[in-house]
């Protein structure tokens, strides 16, 4: 089996109150220098909305399901969520995946 096919890859919504998403983002932005020091966490991004001012999409790659579980059972996340939530609209909506093999641009 390749090693995309071990991959976990992780989609989240974040739906922020009128006018905090920046602060949103900044918030998410502390979580670099932890995701930075975590091995098995190979992609960590986030992305505007083209279409809603207010929303930001997190793309999380990961070499395996426990360093996801790593990497969301950490201090740092728990943290993250506290400053997070009283921002958001409505709560994140996520969705686990798996890579397929011919994938380009993903870590192997």
């Amino acid at each position: 089996m390749s090693a995309l096919m071990t991959q976990t890859s992780l989609f989240v919504k974040m739906v922020f109150q009128d006018g905090k998403r920046d602060e949103g983002v900044a918030a998410l932005d502390t979580m670099l220098p932890t995701v930075e020091s975590e091995e098995g966490t190979l992609v960590y991004s986030f992305h505007l909305d083209a279409g809603d001012a207010n929303t930001v999409w997190i793309f999380e790659l990961y070499t395996d399901g426990d360093a996801l579980g790593i990497h969301g059972g950490s201090e740092a996340m728990g943290a993250l969520f506290g400053t997070l939530t009283p921002l958001m609209a409505e709560p994140p909506m996520m969705v686990m995946a798996t890579p397929t093999p011919k994938s380009k641009g993903l870590p192997a």
